[in-house]
């Protein structure tokens, strides 16, 4: 699997930043390529919700999300699969007045390892990271106000 990794800093407490991780409705409001999120079976461990989403603005993927594991107000890991393969890994700490947000996502490209590899490198790495940025900004900017 590859990844991508990127933190910032949101001046709210770790309760309201797991809060909105959890209202996963709201994500395609912040998450860059997250179109739809549908089938919210509940906010706990072992609960799923269903997703579209959409890589450089023209391939539609469609998959199901776990939360597989739940620590409240420190760490989220949720993992992926359907069309696209991932996990992501949420950590929070309390930082002055704020939280230290850190977020490390794997993935799979599909095509094969040979090609999905390449593929990975030459452009879905880059897109990736991208997209992760700025998702956190937006996420920053949602729950600052």
């Amino acid at each position: 699997m590859s990844s991508v990794e990127h933190e910032t800093f949101i001046n709210v407490t770790v309760e309201e930043v797991f809060a909105a991780l959890l209202q996963v409705e709201d994500a395609p409001a912040w998450m860059a390529g997250l179109e739809e999120v549908h089938n919210v079976t509940g906010r706990g461990l072992g609960d799923s919700f269903e997703w579209t989403f959409k890589m450089a603005g023209k391939l539609t993927f469609h998959g199901r999300t776990v939360f597989a594991a739940l620590e409240p107000g420190r760490y989220l890991r949720e993992e992926g699969s359907g069309d696209l393969t991932n996990a992501w890994d949420w950590r929070l700490s309390p930082e002055m007045s704020g939280t230290l947000v850190r977020v490390r996502v794997e993935y799979l490209v599909p095509g094969g390892a040979v090609l999905g590899a390449i593929a990975d490198k030459l452009f879905v790495e880059r897109q990736n990271q991208a997209d992760l940025e700025t998702s956190l900004a937006q996420l920053k900017a949602r729950l600052e106000g």
